[in-house]
Parts: structure tokens; C-alpha cells; sequence
């Protein structure tokens, strides 16, 4: 299966605590700054991180993808949070994944 980031997105817009940013690692001089993030966590607007433009299944982007936090880099395409986000927003993931099921039930 194809993961294309930029036309899926649903990582970016899958729930307002994720990703949280708990070591100076995630948000240190190389992070996304001040004005990219509150409380901890990345700042979101709605249902989405707030650095993300375009329409979720159809084309996006991160508007800070060079200084996005470690959590956001630490969702690889086709890991588990990556199939739970793609399966919260409609989008297709591969039947063979073993063990996703009771995830999805």
C-alpha cells in the first residue's frame, strides 16, 4: 500500500493531545517554537495541528515541516498510529495489518 503524507494528513488531524512534547528533544531550538505550540503539546486549531494547510484524504501540507517536534517525525507511514489515524478519517488501510481488527472494533 502507498503511504502518501501529503495527500492523507490524518496524523495531523487525529486528536489535540497528540503529539505532546515531553522532552527538550521534541521541543528544543531545532522544535517548531513558541508559536507553534502550548501547554505541551503542538497548538492545534479545532481538530488539527494548526501547521497543517489543505484537506485531509486530498492534499496537505506542514507548514513547519523542517522544525516539526519528534513525535511528529516519530509517526513513520504505515506504523500503528499512522493506520489508526488513516482509519479514523475514512481513509484506506491494508487488510493484512494482523492484530489492527481489534483496534477498529
Amino acid at each position: 500500500m502507498d503511504y502518501d503524507c501529503q495527500a492523507c494528513g490524518a496524523c495531523c488531524a487525529f486528536a489535540a493531545d497528540w503529539p505532546t512534547l515531553r522532552t527538550p528533544r521534541d521541543h528544543g531550538p531545532e522544535g517548531p517554537g513558541p508559536d507553534w505550540t502550548e501547554e505541551g503539546h503542538v497548538r492545534w486549531t479545532g481538530s488539527r495541528c494548526a501547521a497543517l494547510t489543505g484537506e485531509v484524504g486530498c492534499e496537505v501540507s506542514c507548514t513547519i515541516y523542517a522544525r516539526r517536534p519528534q513525535p511528529c517525525r516519530d509517526c513513520e507511514p504505515g506504523s500503528l498510529s499512522c493506520l489508526i489515524a488513516r482509519r479514523r478519517h475514512g481513509l484506506p488501510v491494508p487488510e493484512e495489518r494482523s492484530g489492527l481488527e481489534d483496534l477498529f472494533a
